[in-house]
């Protein structure tokens, strides 16, 4: 996708199109680039430091397949990082997307192999790993009433 940057920030042609295609102003995109291009100097995040940025929330390591989900989901090129497009565009939607933006982000992350259906084992393995993040008292109440119900 390739935001075009410079040590001056982010040129005018960008900055008008992520502001027509996400929920932000063109102040608030400029910040945001700033902080990205900041922790991503290159203009790309890759999988590494995503990971690491995601599982400072979840230190045990249980989140780590989560978020590989969701970094595959970010990366919508699946060049094998992300841009500052693909970033601002998933936070954008994350954080203010409309309910049909919401579930098309929510479509392709259970859409593990990206062929446009959800297959069981991609509702299975999303399901599974996005258990891992519930704490250990809310799973135990949650299969207790399984088991009771």
């Amino acid at each position: 996708m390739g935001t075009i940057h410079s040590n001056k920030g982010i040129n005018k042609t960008e900055l008008k199109k992520l502001s027509a295609k996400t929920h932000f102003t063109e102040a608030q995109i400029k910040k945001w680039y700033k902080g990205f291009i900041k922790d991503c100097p290159s203009g790309l995040l890759n999988r590494s430091t995503f990971l690491s940025m995601y599982t400072q929330f979840f230190p045990d390591g249980k989140a780590r397949l989560f978020y590989e989900h969701l970094f595959r989901t970010f990366d919508q090129d699946a060049s094998g990082s992300i841009d500052f497009n693909e970033f601002l565009t998933a936070i954008s939607i994350t954080q203010s997307g409309s309910p049909e933006e919401k579930l098309e982000l929510a479509f392709q992350l259970y859409d593990i192999d990206r062929n446009g259906t959800i297959e069981e084992y991609e509702m299975t393995q999303i399901i599974k790993v996005s258990y891992t993040l519930i704490p250990f008292e809310l799973r135990w109440f949650i299969e207790i009433s399984i088991k009771l119900s």
